[in-house]
């Protein structure tokens, strides 16, 4: 007989945020597994006195290591919440996800659960990004997009809203951190533009809300290369009303547009120089 629902944690080097995750999760279940990715900090011994089960497998990217982890727990558990290391739900969040998983007559349903952003150490009203991101699934339904960044949980079921509570981005990182992950980020988004792996949108238009916003980024880089980083920040600081947010509202969105999205668009270039010297 499956158990109820197990919480799946991916970390390297995360023992600055994994404590907090931990402790707010085991408030839904005891049984929570941390994928860690050879850490060399102190992660893990910080999982294991928290009673977490550590699986370490080598990390090829994000989808590879949730995928492997899904398979590996369908047939264990009827229900899958995944966090990140930096992810800390709120009391509400976590006592709507216990009300879902424990309702009755509940058949293959699939949830989104709102993500609350901070830039700076600032908690962000209006971050312009997509804030609803599925995380809590019945086992057998869902699957992670193979992508190397900003990948997403699809399924081809009906998809339904946490409406209370949010997940905390609990990762307060100063500028120099900050930059240091979206390096790698623009690595990995530069490489799957390059190779074509964003051109289709996989959510469900009739039953998902996430559409839109891959919609957007799609429409995105229908755009020239560098032009399209003003228009990213006018309509993230604008359109979508960051501007709200005050000082950190306008940092957030000038270093998301002038700095992370710039750099994707040069990585790309590079990418596409080096295509052009293979072919002569």
């Amino acid at each position: 007989m499956r158990k109820k629902i197990a919480v799946i944690i991916l970390t390297f080097n995360s023992e600055k945020t994994i404590k907090k995750t931990i402790l707010a999760s085991k408030k839904i279940t005891k049984d929570i597994f941390v994928v860690d990715s050879n850490s060399n900090d102190n992660t893990v011994s910080i999982c294991k006195k928290l009673k977490c089960k550590v699986l370490n497998r080598m990390f090829k990217n994000y989808s590879d290591q949730r995928n492997w982890i899904i398979s590996k727990l369908n047939k264990k558990y009827l229900w899958q919440l995944h966090l990140d290391a930096d992810e800390v739900l709120d009391v509400d969040a976590i006592k709507s996800i216990n009300n879902k998983i424990y309702k009755k007559n509940n058949n293959k349903k699939v949830f989104l659960i709102k993500r609350k952003y901070y830039f700076l150490g600032k908690k962000l009203k209006y971050p312009g990004l997509n804030q609803w991101h599925l995380r809590l699934f019945q086992s057998n339904t869902v699957m992670c997009e193979k992508k190397l960044y900003d990948q997403h949980f699809i399924t081809k079921i009906k998809v339904h809203k946490i409406s209370k509570g949010f997940m905390h981005d609990n990762d307060k990182l100063n500028l120099y951190q900050w930059k240091k992950k979206h390096i790698k980020w623009a690595e990995f988004e530069s490489k799957d533009i390059f190779n074509n792996k964003i051109q289709k949108n996989k959510f469900s238009k009739k039953y998902d809300p996430r559409y839109k916003f891959r919609s957007s980024k799609l429409f995105y880089y229908n755009f020239p290369k560098y032009l399209r980083v003003v228009i990213y920040f006018f309509y993230r600081y604008i359109f979508k009303l960051g501007f709200m947010d005050g000082k950190y509202g306008f940092l957030f969105c000038f270093y998301q547009a002038f700095w992370f999205r710039i750099l994707v668009d040069y990585k790309i270039s590079i990418l596409e120089n080096k295509r052009t010297f293979m072919i002569l």
